[in-house]
């Protein structure tokens, strides 16, 4: 079977692409958060459900970015601490890893190193949020690590095609040309609000304009080029000044060392 760029855009236009959920416990929590009635004690009963999220949002309660006069024993002082809404998307964010893994080799050696980048995009997006505009790190965390979540349901359809998937160059194209536009309806899927739908679909787009102060694609788009500065990346030779999300966001239109203590390490570990 012959998978191309056209192929996949048909499939996804007419609901044929099978595109990843999220874990329940996400789901329910997402869900919770955004009911008006939901307590502290409500989430952190869906949290206790899963062993593995409990340990991690613990562990990024008691990190320097939300540490506070004593530790966070358990997923109540955890919930307590960060607030509802930081919850919801560190909830999100700390299950997005199970999405990115495979059993076909080729396959799971592009999961592993688009999980790699994209969450050294959301630790470097997380500060870039805190330190240059209002914008909120931990949503800033998820934009990063959603910006790329396209990449998986394109790879499942090149398994059925063995000349693509043993064709570095054309599946790194195919890939390239399609994991906006497949990322945006996966996230279009779970509910997200149009501003983190905006981060996957139009994050290439260098030369994107807006008006207004920074958003989180001017944030996902800067920690890529950040990131990939100077690689084989098809972005990695851009010049900073060329990129308006550089001033939109603060920075000097200059690629930067940035400080990324303060906690954003331990909550990439906890997320990795």
């Amino acid at each position: 079977m012959t998978i191309s760029k056209d192929s996949i855009l048909d499939d996804l236009e007419n609901d044929r692409l099978p595109l990843p959920t999220l874990p329940e416990v996400a789901i329910r929590v997402r869900e919770t958060v955004d009911d008006d009635n939901a307590t502290m004690k409500d989430i952190s009963e869906i949290i206790i459900t899963d062993a593995a999220l409990s340990a991690r949002i613990i562990q990024v309660a008691n990190s320097a970015l939300y540490r506070g006069l004593s530790s966070a024993d358990n997923v109540h002082a955890a919930v307590t601490r960060m607030g509802l809404n930081t919850v919801r998307n560190l909830a999100t964010s700390l299950v997005m890893k199970q999405l990115f893994q495979a059993t076909n080799p080729v396959v799971d050696k592009y999961l592993r190193k688009t999980w790699k980048l994209s969450t050294d995009i959301a630790a470097l997006s997380a500060v870039l949020a805190k330190s240059y505009t209002r914008l909120d790190s931990d949503s800033a965390l998820l934009a990063g690590l959603t910006h790329s979540i396209g990449v998986s349901p394109i790879l499942v359809k090149a398994e059925s095609d063995s000349s693509l998937l043993n064709s570095t160059e054309k599946l790194d194209e195919l890939i390239y040309s399609l994991y906006p536009v497949v990322g945006a309806a996966i996230l279009k899927s779970w509910g997200f609000s149009e501003a983190m739908i905006k981060v996957p679909e139009q994050h290439l787009d260098i030369q994107r304009d807006h008006g207004g102060e920074a958003d989180y694609t001017d944030i996902v788009q800067v920690a890529l080029l950040e990131t990939v500065s100077g690689s084989d990346h098809p972005l990695g030779h851009v010049k900073a000044s060329d990129v308006p999300a550089f001033q939109r966001i603060g920075m000097e239109g200059d690629f930067e060392e940035i400080d990324m203590s303060g906690g954003v390490e331990e909550i990439r570990a906890a997320i990795d």
